[in-house]
């Protein structure tokens, strides 16, 4: 059987990608955990930061030097960058033996052949219209199996965690920042059918799978486009119907799309988890504006409140934008406000990077103010409050009782054992079996296994995650 190293960068998204392409080259190909060990690479690449394409090309110079002692050796790119950039990636890195975009990932298997039999470059970017479905092979495959110790075990790794399954449910977005490419990389908004959408939920339900994650470029204007129109808020009420699914969770919501069916999923639906990531981008009415988010601060806050004043336990994280073209000192101190009204349990921050095809590109130009030194010390003072922020959450949980989902047990060589998982928050959490009844399982059929629910009580906490004990 043949070997396949898959490295994906960016978004959960390219994550879900990532499986499709496992799942294709699941009949004849076995994951390994290195370039070195492959006789194929796929790089599944993101083009939201200029730093994404940096990194795709110092990798793609390793492979080059790589295919000199192992020339058989088949390199594929795919994800954004790929679509974006196309056939200039081979004209950059000749090494590379085909390019194909993030609407024709079912492509894979024949240009590996072609490039098997001396075709070389390849590029498959053409957009699609339809929705690209999920390959048969995923649905005939099932790898999970559960071993005499209860762990559930991956034969081939499709999936990047066997008890929390990614599904995309939209591609594309109409939304126009004029920051983003994802316009251009992923095309408009296609929303996906809900007979495809169950069917690939049911399936990896029954395979292990307990908790969803369902992904979108604005998930909650799911459904708009579809004939019949349904709605986001019917999506997540029909999924939840859907027997030995514990929880539900999804990214991202736009504000602008937030309506009084969404914020009533939170009081009225107990799969949904108490979590939400609502990007913020900035706290600037100015800025927003400039970046065509359309909504203001106000309004991001109103959600905030409304959400809050019906799951008084829910933890908000968001995206944020430092650096945006024009921001001035005091737009940054009214995204630092923002900051502290909400009080983040997470925040994914960023300078502000120029992207190809986007309005602010063709506005602003690449070399912009605030320029990236005065941009980086905001950035910087931002994260160190977040961190802050975290971490006087988390510690409020200390001494409080809660349940995780089990991802993973580790076993170390001293006979200690790790449960890691997440908490209904979304906060990583690490148990201690030592010392608990629980650990006079471990050799028995009730122990604790991943994918099952396990109540404990946080210990101590970090601004990075919750450490606790079994009740």
């Amino acid at each position: 059987m043949r070997s396949v190293f898959v490295k994906t960068f960016g978004c959960q998204m390219n994550e879900y990608d990532s499986e499709k392409i496992f799942a294709l080259l699941s009949a004849d190909h076995r994951p390994v955990s290195s370039a070195e060990e492959a006789d194929f690479v796929f790089v599944n690449t993101c083009s939201v930061r200029e730093k994404g394409e940096h990194k795709l090309f110092s990798l793609l110079g390793r492979l080059r030097d790589l295919k000199e002692s192992k020339p058989n050796l088949v390199v594929g790119v795919g994800g954004c960058v790929a679509q974006q950039e196309g056939k200039n990636i081979i004209k950059r890195a000749p090494s590379v033996d085909f390019v194909v975009g993030t609407h024709n990932l079912s492509l894979v298997p024949s240009l590996l052949d072609s490039a098997k039999n001396g075709v070389t470059g390849q590029v498959a970017v053409d957009y699609r219209d339809e929705w690209e479905e999920l390959p048969e092979e995923l649905d005939s495959y099932s790898p999970l199996k559960q071993g005499e110790d209860g762990k559930l075990d991956s034969s081939f790794g499709v999936f990047y965690s066997p008890v929390r399954a990614m599904v995309a449910i939209q591609r594309g977005c109409n939304k126009n920042c004029s920051f983003c490419v994802v316009p251009t990389t992923r095309g408009p908004e296609v929303s996906r059918s809900f007979s495809e959408i169950e069917r690939e939920i049911k399936h990896k339900v029954a395979i292990g799978a307990r908790e969803v994650m369902l992904l979108g470029q604005t998930v909650n204007s799911w459904g708009r486009d579809l004939q019949p129109r349904s709605s986001f808020e019917e999506l997540v009420k029909r999924i939840s119907e859907i027997d030995k699914l514990e929880r539900i969770r999804f990214t991202s919501p736009h504000p602008a799309e937030v309506r009084p069916g969404f914020i009533d999923l939170y009081a009225t639906n107990p799969k949904l988890c108490p979590s939400i990531h609502m990007p913020l981008q900035s706290g600037s009415n100015r800025l927003l504006k400039e970046m065509n988010r359309n909504y203001k601060v106000e309004r991001y806050l109103e959600i905030v409140d409304q959400v809050r004043e019906v799951r008084p336990d829910i933890a908000i994280s968001t995206d944020i934008i430092v650096g945006f073209p024009g921001e001035t000192e005091d737009d940054f101190e009214q995204t630092m406000e923002v900051i502290e009204k909400v009080r983040y349990q997470l925040i994914y921050s960023f300078v502000y990077s120029p992207r190809p095809n986007t309005v602010a590109l063709d506005k602003y130009g690449s070399e912009t103010e605030p320029n990236r030194e005065v941009a980086g010390a905001r950035l910087c003072r931002l994260q160190a409050r977040a961190s802050e922020i975290a971490g006087e959450i988390n510690s409020k949980r200390v001494g409080q009782q809660s349940t995780l989902l089990i991802e993973k047990i580790d076993k170390k060589s001293n006979g200690q054992q790790l449960i890691r998982g997440r908490s209904p928050e979304n906060v990583a959490v690490e148990v201690d079996l030592s010392g608990s009844s629980e650990l006079s399982k471990v050799n028995s059929k009730d122990h604790p296994v991943e994918g099952s629910l396990l109540g404990y009580r946080v210990t101590s906490a970090s601004p990075h995650g919750l450490y606790g004990e079994t009740l």
